[in-house]
């Protein structure tokens, strides 16, 4: 389960390929089943300009974070690219 803490401003990213994303940034809290908070992590809801939607999540550390279930069939060029694209490299 996880809860909203805060949201920031929509941001746009260009990949290398041309392909542009536009995408907001807010942290949530993920807790276990039993309700008590295991982590907070930056997540970032992305849209492409055909309407899809990605999740990514990142650590405040820095390290990005995988949910399996957040990002299914989608390829993971894509999100590579994304976090690439993301973390300025």
């Amino acid at each position: 389960m996880e809860m909203d803490i805060r949201t920031e401003e929509i941001k746009e990213i260009v990949l290398n390929d041309k392909s542009k994303f536009s995408y907001t940034k807010k942290q949530v809290e993920i807790t276990n089943v039993l309700g008590a908070a295991v982590a907070v992590l930056d997540e970032y809801f992305i849209t492409n300009s055909a309407g899809e939607n990605y999740k990514l999540y990142k650590t405040k550390e820095g390290n990005w974070y995988d949910v399996p279930e957040a990002n299914k069939g989608v390829d993971k060029g894509v999100l590579l690219g994304l976090k690439l694209g993301i973390d300025g490299v």
